[in-house]
Protein backbone atom coordinates (compact mmCIF):
# COMPACT_ATOMS: atom_id res chain seq x y z
CA UNK A 1 0.00 0.00 0.00
CA UNK A 2 1.32 3.60 -1.10
CA UNK A 3 1.89 5.84 1.88
CA UNK A 4 4.20 8.37 0.36
CA UNK A 5 4.24 9.93 -2.92
CA UNK A 6 7.11 11.75 -4.33
CA UNK A 7 7.03 14.13 -7.37
CA UNK A 8 8.88 15.63 -9.47
CA UNK A 9 8.22 19.33 -10.60
CA UNK A 10 9.06 20.92 -13.60
CA UNK A 11 6.77 18.50 -16.52
CA UNK A 12 5.39 16.78 -14.05
CA UNK A 13 3.65 18.81 -11.91
CA UNK A 14 4.00 22.12 -13.01
CA UNK A 15 3.66 23.10 -17.11
CA UNK A 16 7.29 24.15 -17.14
CA UNK A 17 8.81 21.92 -19.82
CA UNK A 18 8.27 24.76 -23.12
CA UNK A 19 8.93 27.55 -21.03
CA UNK A 20 12.85 25.35 -20.31
CA UNK A 21 12.93 24.01 -23.57
CA UNK A 22 12.58 27.49 -25.62
CA UNK A 23 14.83 29.38 -22.41
CA UNK A 24 17.61 26.47 -23.39
CA UNK A 25 17.29 27.85 -27.56
CA UNK A 26 17.74 31.61 -26.70
CA UNK A 27 20.64 30.68 -24.07
CA UNK A 28 22.18 28.56 -26.62
CA UNK A 29 21.68 30.85 -29.29
CA UNK A 30 23.03 33.81 -27.41
CA UNK A 31 26.23 32.17 -25.73
CA UNK A 32 27.22 29.09 -28.04
CA UNK A 33 25.74 30.34 -31.75
CA UNK A 34 28.00 28.24 -33.35
CA UNK A 35 26.12 24.97 -32.08
CA UNK A 36 23.37 23.50 -33.61
CA UNK A 37 21.39 21.49 -31.45
CA UNK A 38 19.00 19.04 -32.35
CA UNK A 39 15.38 18.63 -30.49
CA UNK A 40 16.52 15.50 -28.36
CA UNK A 41 19.61 17.43 -27.29
CA UNK A 42 17.23 20.17 -25.67
CA UNK A 43 14.79 17.41 -24.11
CA UNK A 44 17.78 15.67 -22.94
CA UNK A 45 18.58 18.91 -20.70
CA UNK A 46 15.62 19.08 -18.79
CA UNK A 47 16.96 15.60 -16.14
CA UNK A 48 20.18 17.88 -15.30
CA UNK A 49 21.39 20.60 -13.38
CA UNK A 50 21.92 23.99 -15.01
CA UNK A 51 25.65 24.07 -14.21
CA UNK A 52 25.69 20.33 -15.26
CA UNK A 53 23.95 21.27 -19.35
CA UNK A 54 26.33 24.15 -19.34
CA UNK A 55 29.66 22.46 -17.97
CA UNK A 56 29.57 20.00 -21.07
CA UNK A 57 29.66 23.23 -23.30
CA UNK A 58 32.28 25.57 -21.49
CA UNK A 59 35.33 24.93 -18.82
CA UNK A 60 35.18 28.42 -18.00
CA UNK A 61 33.69 28.57 -14.30
CA UNK A 62 32.74 32.51 -14.32
CA UNK A 63 30.71 32.12 -17.63
CA UNK A 64 28.67 28.40 -16.48
CA UNK A 65 27.86 31.50 -13.92
CA UNK A 66 27.21 34.12 -15.89
CA UNK A 67 25.16 31.75 -18.65
CA UNK A 68 23.14 30.19 -15.91
CA UNK A 69 22.22 33.69 -14.28
CA UNK A 70 21.06 34.78 -17.60
CA UNK A 71 18.55 31.29 -18.24
CA UNK A 72 17.14 32.42 -15.04
CA UNK A 73 15.66 35.79 -15.69
CA UNK A 74 14.89 34.92 -18.90
CA UNK A 75 12.61 31.83 -17.47
CA UNK A 76 11.40 33.44 -14.73
CA UNK A 77 10.31 36.21 -16.64
CA UNK A 78 8.18 33.79 -18.85
CA UNK A 79 6.82 31.77 -16.07
CA UNK A 80 5.67 35.10 -13.90
CA UNK A 81 3.70 35.47 -17.12
CA UNK A 82 1.29 32.40 -16.92
CA UNK A 83 2.82 29.34 -15.08
CA UNK A 84 0.27 26.64 -14.79
CA UNK A 85 0.05 23.30 -12.94
CA UNK A 86 -0.72 20.38 -15.21
CA UNK A 87 -4.41 19.15 -15.01
CA UNK A 88 -5.62 17.18 -12.00
CA UNK A 89 -2.73 18.68 -9.91
CA UNK A 90 -4.41 20.34 -7.14
CA UNK A 91 -7.09 17.57 -7.64
CA UNK A 92 -4.65 14.88 -6.82
CA UNK A 93 -2.50 16.53 -3.77
CA UNK A 94 -5.68 17.58 -2.20
CA UNK A 95 -7.18 13.56 -2.79
CA UNK A 96 -3.35 12.34 -1.01
CA UNK A 97 -3.16 14.29 1.71
CA UNK A 98 -7.20 13.39 2.88
CA UNK A 99 -5.62 10.09 2.79
CA UNK A 100 -2.83 11.29 5.25
CA UNK A 101 -0.58 9.83 2.19
CA UNK A 102 2.69 11.95 2.49
CA UNK A 103 3.37 14.00 -0.09
CA UNK A 104 6.63 15.49 -1.52
CA UNK A 105 8.86 17.01 -4.50
CA UNK A 106 12.28 16.07 -5.69
CA UNK A 107 13.42 18.46 -8.02
CA UNK A 108 16.74 19.48 -9.24
CA UNK A 109 15.38 23.25 -8.89
CA UNK A 110 16.92 25.37 -6.28
CA UNK A 111 14.06 24.80 -2.96
CA UNK A 112 13.32 28.82 -2.84
CA UNK A 113 12.27 28.55 -6.93
CA UNK A 114 10.45 25.72 -6.61
CA UNK A 115 8.62 26.54 -3.59
CA UNK A 116 7.74 30.57 -5.85
CA UNK A 117 6.67 28.15 -8.03
CA UNK A 118 4.06 25.55 -6.18
CA UNK A 119 3.03 28.86 -4.58
CA UNK A 120 2.01 30.30 -8.16
CA UNK A 121 -0.02 27.09 -9.25
CA UNK A 122 -1.74 26.36 -5.45
CA UNK A 123 0.30 23.64 -5.03
CA UNK A 124 2.27 24.46 -1.55
CA UNK A 125 -0.54 23.97 0.93
CA UNK A 126 -1.03 20.45 0.06
CA UNK A 127 2.81 19.07 0.91
CA UNK A 128 4.76 18.05 3.39
CA UNK A 129 8.40 18.53 2.23
CA UNK A 130 10.48 19.61 -0.55
CA UNK A 131 14.32 18.61 -1.76
CA UNK A 132 15.76 20.84 -3.83
CA UNK A 133 19.21 21.38 -5.46
CA UNK A 134 20.56 22.49 -3.02
CA UNK A 135 19.74 20.21 -0.69
CA UNK A 136 21.99 17.33 -2.10
CA UNK A 137 25.74 16.88 -3.19
CA UNK A 138 24.89 14.17 -6.15
CA UNK A 139 21.36 14.92 -7.92
CA UNK A 140 19.43 12.46 -10.22
CA UNK A 141 20.19 10.05 -11.53
CA UNK A 142 21.51 9.24 -8.10
CA UNK A 143 19.78 8.11 -5.71
CA UNK A 144 20.50 10.45 -3.24
CA UNK A 145 17.61 12.90 -3.54
CA UNK A 146 15.24 10.13 -3.36
CA UNK A 147 16.83 8.99 -0.12
CA UNK A 148 16.87 12.30 1.58
CA UNK A 149 12.76 12.35 0.88
CA UNK A 150 12.24 9.52 2.11
CA UNK A 151 14.52 10.90 5.68
CA UNK A 152 12.92 14.19 5.34
CA UNK A 153 9.61 12.91 5.58
CA UNK A 154 10.16 9.51 7.49
CA UNK A 155 8.68 7.19 4.67
CA UNK A 156 9.80 3.59 4.08
CA UNK A 157 11.22 2.40 0.81
CA UNK A 158 8.36 -0.17 0.11
CA UNK A 159 5.35 2.12 0.51
CA UNK A 160 6.65 4.59 -1.42
CA UNK A 161 5.67 5.64 -5.25
CA UNK A 162 8.20 8.46 -7.33
CA UNK A 163 6.34 10.15 -10.27
CA UNK A 164 8.31 11.79 -12.99
CA UNK A 165 8.91 12.84 -16.77
CA UNK A 166 12.03 11.88 -17.60
CA UNK A 167 14.65 8.97 -17.47
CA UNK A 168 16.64 10.19 -15.12
CA UNK A 169 13.45 10.26 -12.31
CA UNK A 170 13.15 6.31 -13.29
CA UNK A 171 16.85 5.66 -12.67
CA UNK A 172 16.99 7.34 -9.03
CA UNK A 173 14.20 5.84 -7.97
CA UNK A 174 14.94 2.73 -8.78
CA UNK A 175 18.31 3.23 -7.51
CA UNK A 176 16.90 4.03 -4.16
CA UNK A 177 14.35 0.77 -3.80
CA UNK A 178 11.11 2.66 -4.16
CA UNK A 179 8.23 2.12 -6.82
CA UNK A 180 8.39 4.38 -10.32
CA UNK A 181 5.71 5.84 -12.16
CA UNK A 182 6.24 7.60 -15.38
CA UNK A 183 3.50 10.21 -17.16
CA UNK A 184 2.80 10.16 -20.83
CA UNK A 185 2.27 13.55 -21.71
CA UNK A 186 6.57 13.53 -21.09
CA UNK A 187 9.20 14.76 -23.82
CA UNK A 188 11.00 11.56 -22.77
CA UNK A 189 8.39 8.81 -22.37
CA UNK A 190 10.94 6.55 -24.80
CA UNK A 191 13.80 6.91 -22.79
CA UNK A 192 11.78 6.29 -19.66
CA UNK A 193 9.73 3.55 -21.15
CA UNK A 194 13.16 1.97 -21.59
CA UNK A 195 13.64 1.74 -18.12
CA UNK A 196 10.57 -0.10 -17.09
CA UNK A 197 9.05 2.08 -14.83
CA UNK A 198 6.12 0.15 -12.16
CA UNK A 199 3.40 2.37 -13.45
CA UNK A 200 2.76 4.55 -16.77
CA UNK A 201 -0.23 7.44 -16.39
CA UNK A 202 -1.72 9.18 -18.85
CA UNK A 203 -2.67 11.89 -16.34
CA UNK A 204 -2.55 13.10 -12.85
CA UNK A 205 -5.76 11.55 -11.73
CA UNK A 206 -5.05 8.45 -12.72
CA UNK A 207 -2.81 8.34 -9.32
CA UNK A 208 -5.49 7.86 -7.03
CA UNK A 209 -6.06 4.42 -8.57
CA UNK A 210 -2.72 3.47 -7.50
CA UNK A 211 -3.69 4.17 -3.99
Amino acid sequence: MIKCVLFDLDGTLIQTTEIIINTFKITFEKYFPELKLSEDDYTNMLGQTLFTTFGYYTSQEEKVDEIVQFYRTYSNDMIEQGLLAYPGAKDVLAFLKKKNIKVGIVTSKMRKVATHHLEITGLYEHLDGIIGYEDVNEHKPSPEPIEKALTLLGAKKSSTIYVGDHENDIIAAKKAGIQTCAVTYSHRLKEMLSYQPDYVIDELDNIKDLI
